[in-house]
């Protein structure tokens, strides 16, 4: 016999035992337990419902976000797919692959997020199960012993109800109490039926959420095994400046009008910087601790087509290598926006005092902010192939008073 079937004969027995007179100061001490035993659960049910709203909103924020960076990896490859030769897709390949790795980083972080909620969930669920579960097996032995304690306390009987009045409105008053009782019952065998129908969807959402997980993880899984090949495609690779030339050539007078317009965005950006003060001092110190390998050297290239402002440093497995602050100084830009295919990628300048600055690009992440100060050698960047790049690297400037200029000249 289930539960509800259990109460609804209860409520049968409780219908019948309404006109008892004796023992009215016990059922009414149950009665008022009772009002305030709702109450509590009027206000509990309000904030449960509040939480899983709350809930929903975080695990579709997830949702959204995850399917925002999905739509972004396939356009990427939308684009590699484009490519007409395998050659050109070989390069696309290269020019994209620090944008699928970021990517894949935040689509990774945002799955461990969601289990990490869906996993929270299933926790503070199972409590709760334990807690209501408890709860109806309290109130329901209370319940059964006041229908005992009515059943025992006297006549159960209309005749006993009228012949026990003092008067008219004594009988009147007696009824009404009796009634009341009858209701409160009734309202007390609604809320155990209400109770275990809401155990009975947090068991169900439970059952939900631990599929969900389950399925969470094979989706970190499928992301951690494209991130690690990723990661292996960018381990064999070196900048490929022929590669770079026969893409400059390609449409050279677009190209030069391009590396123009990004040589005027940072001639201006230098034009704004105000310098720290004198000179920290010192000697320049190479910007990679492990890579000493120049792929392009500083001056005209392509044929006297193209004025390289720096040097590119490039090495196998140098993808995600430490870049570093070849001097003491404080962080003035950072730009961590780019185009796959175009300009410097995600760079930052460092200020080194009097009219000295160092500017590091296409790196795959930046670890320090504008306004940080670093010290020679400490880590700022990690190496990538963001911007107008084919392969990582690390681009080196050094400037003065804004102007480049060879660096081999100023670095030990």
């Amino acid at each position: 016999m289930d539960f509800k079937k259990i109460l609804l004969r209860t409520t049968g027995l409780a219908l019948c035992l309404s006109l008892v007179l004796g023992g009215q100061a016990g059922t009414f001490s149950v009665f008022a337990e009772d009002v305030t035993a709702e109450d509590t659960n009027s206000a509990d049910s309000g904030q449960d419902a509040s939480q899983n709203e709350d809930y929903k909103d975080e695990l579709e924020n997830l949702g959204s976000q995850l399917k925002d960076l999905q739509e972004q990896q396939d356009a990427i490859q939308k684009n590699i797919d484009k490519a007409k030769s395998d050659k050109e897709k070989a390069l696309a390949q290269k020019q994209q692959i620090d944008s699928q790795i970021s990517l894949t980083r935040q689509q990774i972080q945002l799955v461990n997020e969601k289990i990490a909620l869906l996993s929270d969930n299933i926790a503070q669920k199972e409590v709760q199960i334990q807690q209501k579960s408890e709860e109806i097996d309290e109130n329901y032995t209370l319940f059964k012993k006041r229908i005992r304690s009515s059943y025992l306390s006297g006549d159960a009987s209309t005749l006993g109800l009228v012949l026990g009045s003092d008067s008219f409105y004594d009988f009147l008053t007696r009824a009404e109490i009796v009634g009341r009782i009858a209701q409160r019952d009734q309202d007390v065998i609604d809320q155990l039926i209400s109770d275990k129908e809401s155990i009975e969807l947090d068991k169900k959402q439970v059952e939900t959420d631990r599929a969900e997980v389950e399925s969470a993880r094979e989706q970190m899984d499928q992301l951690t095994a494209s991130l690690n090949q990723q990661l292996g495609q960018t381990q064999q690779q070196l900048q490929d400046i022929s590669a770079l030339e026969e893409q400059f050539n390609k449409d050279k007078a677009a190209t030069q009008a391009e590396m123009a317009a990004i040589q005027a965005d940072i001639d201006a950006i230098y034009a704004k910087l105000d310098s720290m003060g004198d000179f920290v001092g010192g000697q320049f110190g190479w910007p990679s601790p492990s890579y000493s390998n120049i792929t392009s050297y500083y001056g005209w290239r392509f044929n006297g087509s193209d004025f390289h402002t720096g040097i590119d440093i490039s090495g196998a497995n140098i993808y995600g290598t430490p870049v570093v602050a070849s001097n003491s100084g404080k962080v003035v830009f950072v730009n961590t926006s780019y185009t796959p295919g175009k300009g410097y990628g995600k760079y930052l300048i460092v200020d080194h005092g009097g009219g000295y600055t160092t500017l590091y690009a296409h790196n795959s992440e930046i670890v320090v902010n504008v306004g940080d100060y670093v010290t020679r050698g400490q880590t700022i960047a990690k190496v990538g192939s963001t911007g107008w790049s084919t392969g990582p690297h690390i681009h080196f400037e050094i400037r003065i008073n804004g102007k480049h200029t060879n660096p081999l000249e100023y670095l030990q």
